[in-house]
């Protein structure tokens, strides 16, 4: 799953729009095209591949979701002593009020994995948001789809 993070997958949807950015002190990057360290200013390799995910482009997206739980530690880990407690996914019913079931429950069996359908990672809410949704969360570009461009 790491290695996937940086050098994509041409069965996953797109993970980043264009315009996204995302910087982290001298380091800002663009989308999947403009990346800038400092002074050294390029653009991707990849920069013209549309339609999958692309190299580095879940790496990107993992930076970006890292700066947010760091800058918000507290908030998001109010008691420390569950920090060890990560990598699952938990999905509970909790229409009758004062009961709450669980209703999907993965549980993380290696690094960086919160899904067992990694290119897919919300698949198991299907039956919750429908296929279309759950297939491609953010509605990017798309391996399964066929573009006209």
């Amino acid at each position: 799953e790491i290695l996937r993070g940086y050098v994509g997958d041409r069965n996953a949807p797109e993970r980043l729009r264009p315009d996204e950015k995302v910087r982290v002190g001298p380091v800002a990057i663009k989308g999947v095209t403009d990346v800038k360290f400092g002074p050294i200013e390029y653009k991707s390799l990849w920069k013209d591949q549309k339609g999958f995910l692309r190299p580095a482009e879940l790496a990107t997206v993992r930076l970006r979701s890292m700066v947010e739980v760091l800058s918000k530690f507290d908030h998001y880990v109010p008691d420390q002593r569950l920090l060890d407690w990560r990598g699952a996914t938990f999905l509970f019913d909790c229409s009758n009020g004062q009961n709450p079931s669980l209703i999907y429950e993965y549980r993380d069996r290696g690094v960086l994995t919160y899904s067992e359908t990694p290119d897919r990672p919300l698949s198991f809410l299907t039956d919750f948001i429908g296929l279309e949704r759950a297939r491609n969360p953010l509605g990017l570009r798309d391996p399964d789809f066929i573009y006209d461009d």
